[in-house]
């Protein structure tokens, strides 16, 4: 049998309105008390309307087929991939979270629940951070930097010869690199026309 929305929301209503409507509160020990008394002697011995059976007779008959509950709770955090950053940073809502170094170019999931953050790398915890309550901050520990300033493997990965020429004057420590210097004439000659005219 499907079950839709109205049938599991169905016993809910009927236990506001023939168990706690001109119910007496005086304690939850008390009412934990009283409800279960009033399961055992009432609720469950009522006439089902869609089975026609006693409620604890049908328990008995189906409560065999239930299977265990999970090991581990049910994860109900926000789940989010994010890049990383070659400067060991991801952004996430408005700030920057530092991870360690050799997760640099890589993607990373964060799970989200409440203020805290996780983030991992396939089943990998990396790191574990309160959002804080401003945005544009850098959250993280700066020793990560450390790290990868001594890392060479990384920093050659990042920056060597095989890079692309926008990244070779951070190998090279300029920007600027060597050019010929030649007169205009010889601009003029292989074009094969004049400059001026």
């Amino acid at each position: 049998m499907t079950l839709s929305k109205g049938k599991v929301e169905r016993p809910i209503n009927y236990l506001r309105e023939r168990f706690w409507r001109g119910y007496s509160y005086v304690s939850l020990e008390k009412a934990n008390k009283d409800v279960l008394e009033w399961l055992s002697e009432t609720a469950n011995n009522r006439i089902h309307g869609t089975y026609w059976q006693p409620v604890q007779e049908r328990w008995e008959r189906e409560k065999h087929l239930l299977m265990n509950l999970p090991s581990a709770p049910y994860d109900t955090s926000l789940k989010v991939f994010r890049p990383v950053y070659k400067e060991c940073q991801l952004s996430y809502n408005g700030n920057r979270y530092l991870i360690p170094h050799e997760f640099a170019g890589k993607k990373v999931m964060l799970k989200i629940k409440g203020k805290i953050i996780r983030i991992y790398h396939d089943q990998e915890l990396l790191a574990t951070y309160e959002e804080p309550g401003e945005k544009h901050t850098i959250i993280g520990d700066p020793a990560i930097y450390h790290m990868l300033l001594k890392d060479k493997e990384q920093i050659k990965r990042k920056y060597g010869r095989q890079k692309g020429k926008a990244t070779r004057g951070l190998v090279t420590s300029t920007l600027y690199p060597e050019v010929a210097i030649r007169s205009l004439e010889e601009y003029e000659r292989l074009a094969g026309a004049s400059w001026n005219s």
